[in-house]
């Protein structure tokens, strides 16, 4: 299956819990978490850091749409 920017962005959208246009680790891992997925901790870590290019410790909804791109390749 092929996923748009859009798809993506209706994702970021339902990950951003606090409505802050940013999508921190903790809200990441809790997503997951409430929906029974199992994410290894270093695993959603080395992405963040990877995708998140102003190391702000925060993905923006272009580094977001980036890091799915990567994923779902």
């Amino acid at each position: 299956m092929k996923y748009t920017r859009a798809d993506f962005e209706a994702l970021f959208n339902s990950f951003d819990y606090d409505q802050s246009k940013t999508i921190e680790y903790t809200e990441l891992h809790s997503f997951l978490t409430k929906r029974g997925m199992q994410a290894k901790p270093e695993l959603l870590r080395e992405y963040f850091q990877k995708f998140d290019r102003d190391c702000n410790g925060k993905l923006d909804v272009d580094e977001w749409c980036k890091m799915l791109e990567q994923v779902f390749k």
